[in-house]
């Protein structure tokens, strides 16, 4: 009867200390998180600020809501945002210069924007803006890109 408790504690003890050492499951399995470095040019006042959002999917492209959002200060002409810790797969991006630190993009009483913007991948779309097959980019896990959207349309 001892022999009995005994072998079972000796069991569950090595059953223990070997999950102690064993990685989990989740953490080899998990995919290493992209990040973009992202320079956006076309503008043509270092006034203001750009903001850059990016879209995992076409659903949140069209609602509008994006994973992952920054704005940077623009200086010479230029603005660089990192964007990091972001999932692999089909992204689309959109950028504005928010020349008149309102926090908006404007538009005027038509919808017709004021403000200066672009999109991955630079689509020029004509009388409205890109969608996601236009402006879509596939992150590979653990990538690292550089990418350039150039602002087009209105005054800056």
């Amino acid at each position: 009867m001892q022999d009995r408790s005994f072998k079972a504690a000796a069991l569950a003890s090595a059953a223990l200390f070997s999950l102690a050492f064993t990685p989990m499951a989740e953490s080899q399995d998990a995919p290493a998180a992209a990040q973009l470095e992202i320079m956006i040019d076309g503008l043509r006042t270092d006034r203001g600020r750009v903001w850059v959002g990016l879209y995992a999917s076409q659903s949140d492209w069209d609602a509008q809501t994006e994973t992952a959002q920054s704005w940077a200060l623009i200086e010479d002409g230029v603005a660089r945002v990192r964007l990091a810790g972001l999932p692999s797969g089909d992204v689309a991006l959109q950028a504005f210069h928010d020349a008149n630190g309102n926090n908006d993009f404007d538009t005027n009483f038509l919808g017709i924007p004021q403000e200066r913007y672009g999109f991955s991948n630079n689509p020029r779309p004509k009388f409205r803006g890109a969608n996601w097959e236009e402006a879509v980019i596939e992150l590979a896990p653990g990538e690292v890109r550089d990418l350039t959207i150039s602002l087009q349309g209105a005054r800056g």
